[in-house]
């Protein structure tokens, strides 16, 4: 049924990811503008394809994880964080030398913390953390929600959640999070869903084809 009701959602999602009947114009820029950008060509593409899984034919050795990211998902990753440009990034679940290189080519200066398991990590005051979920392990669920929702009643974030379809855990979190926050847009296609948390924001998500 889930299959079926994506199929029948697709005209709709389409029209939407093109701008049409968006509203918020920030949520029309971000679309067009930073999701979905087509025509240019940034100047770390090239590298940050090599190292995602199915440029391995191409002769890069396979040191590194991050086996499920394709090349679009790794290039708009990388225009998400040019577009916040964030000091702080908090990666939940390690993507390797994928993630790695798309963070330390879009935002080199920014600091980088990865959660583990009964760490506080508490972001600087003053300002909106870039929090990469990679992915979420079923033991520690009700520790990463308690923290995320708990950061989310309070302050400000830009939350990426990867790998929707693989992983049930990140499903779910990204569903419980995008229904218990009352501020910010909600951007999703199945695949990745990416949460901008600005209490500026009203409540909305947009589904659409990324």
């Amino acid at each position: 049924m889930k299959k079926l009701d994506r199929l029948m959602s697709y005209p709709a999602r389409w029209r939407r990811s093109r701008g049409f009947g968006v509203h918020s114009p920030f949520a029309y820029h971000f679309i067009t503008k930073v999701l979905r950008e087509k025509d240019a060509e940034y100047y770390a593409y090239a590298e940050i394809a090599a190292f995602c899984p199915r440029a391995r034919r191409a002769g890069f050795n396979e040191i590194f994880a991050g086996k499920d990211m394709s090349v679009p998902e790794a290039h708009m990753l990388f225009r998400v964080l040019c577009h916040f440009n964030p000091t702080e990034i908090i990666e939940i679940g390690h993507g390797h030398e994928v993630t790695n290189i798309i963070i330390e080519r879009a935002v080199p200066q920014a600091k980088t913390v990865t959660w583990h398991p009964g760490k506080h990590i508490e972001p600087s005051k003053g300002i909106t953390p870039f929090i990469l979920i990679n992915q979420v392990s079923k033991d520690h669920y009700d520790e990463i929600h308690t923290y995320l929702a708990g950061h989310l009643s309070d302050e400000e974030a830009v939350v990426v959640v990867r790998n929707l379809p693989n992983l049930p855990a990140n499903r779910r979190l990204w569903q419980e999070l995008t229904a218990s926050i009352n501020f910010g847009m909600g951007f999703s296609d199945n695949y990745m869903g990416i949460f901008v948390g600005l209490h500026s924001l009203p409540r909305q998500n947009y589904e659409i084809i990324l």
